[in-house]
């Protein structure tokens, strides 16, 4: 392919907005582990409102481009598992429901930390964004490589 070639700037338009909603989810995990490790006594509460306010539209932004541009793709090359791509899709499902109900909870202590178990919010924020972490890690490692071989094919 060369340079020029509408196609190869159309992989790489590719390749970067993937590349670029992957680095979104790992500034939201940093976010959320900031979020934890503050709690209960320097609690920034305009922030954290703030990173309720975005959680779930970023997740869905991000995981989203993956399901409708990546996955499609992927499935079309014959050494892609499907059932790789399907526990993927769970995943998202998964960290989206997190999402919301970790929204709320972050909004709930943000209005009123006295009537709410900062441990406990700690606790649910790891729940969320130690497996996103690994969740990005991997289509960082495993599945961008394949992506970018399949869009040059």
């Amino acid at each position: 392919m060369l340079v020029n070639d509408p196609n190869t700037q159309s992989c790489s338009r590719r390749i970067h907005a993937f590349g670029a909603g992957l680095a979104q989810q790992e500034i939201l995990c940093s976010a959320l582990e900031d979020l934890a490790d503050t709690l209960p006594r320097q609690l920034d509460t305009y922030a954290a409102v703030r990173l309720a306010g975005r959680l779930v539209p970023t997740l869905t932004q991000c995981q989203s481009l993956e399901e409708r541009e990546v996955f499609p793709i992927l499935r079309q090359t014959s050494d892609t598992s499907a059932q790789m791509l399907d526990r993927l899709r769970a995943e998202h499902i998964e960290d989206e429901d997190h999402a919301a109900m970790l929204a709320d909870a972050i909004n709930g202590f943000a209005h009123d930390p006295a009537q709410n178990d900062a441990e406990a919010l700690g606790y649910f924020l790891r729940g969320l964004f130690q497996p996103l972490r690994r969740h990005v890690a991997f289509d960082r490692e495993v599945i961008l490589p394949m992506y970018r071989h399949a869009l040059n094919r």
